[in-house]
């Protein structure tokens, strides 16, 4: 294919009260927000803006749980890092809601939770 038709991704997630789900994504993953549709929503943008996120005020947020499986895999989305160590001591410096680094040989990763539950994962 000569040109590529996909650049990027967008992602919608569920919170109960966006004004501190705006704060949390902005310090805690230094989000930029890019376009805001209040009451309802806020989009921003990291990874050099190919990586869109949108979060969509919710009532009743249900969080879904992954399936059981053997490859240890349990968020839907990861975020690619390429120092983990320094990423996990400064998200707990923020008092993150992180979990202890994983060491998979070729991979790192822990998993991060925001205020409404909703799981990412954070790799090397």
């Amino acid at each position: 294919m000569a040109k590529e038709l996909l650049y990027g991704v967008g992602i919608f997630i569920p919170v109960s009260d966006l004004d501190k789900s705006t704060k949390w994504y902005e310090e805690m993953l230094d989000f930029e927000l890019i376009h805001s549709d209040e009451p309802n929503a806020k989009t921003f943008r990291t990874c050099d803006g190919k990586v869109i996120f949108t979060l969509v005020k919710c009532e009743n947020i249900t969080q879904p749980k992954f399936p059981k499986n053997d490859y240890d895999v349990g968020v839907y989305y990861n975020f690619l890092t390429t120092d983990i160590d320094t990423i996990h001591q400064e998200m707990l410096a923020k008092d993150g809601n992180v979990s202890l680094i994983h060491d998979y040989g070729d991979v790192k990763g822990f998993s991060i939770t925001d205020l409404d539950g909703n799981r990412f994962g954070i790799v090397t």
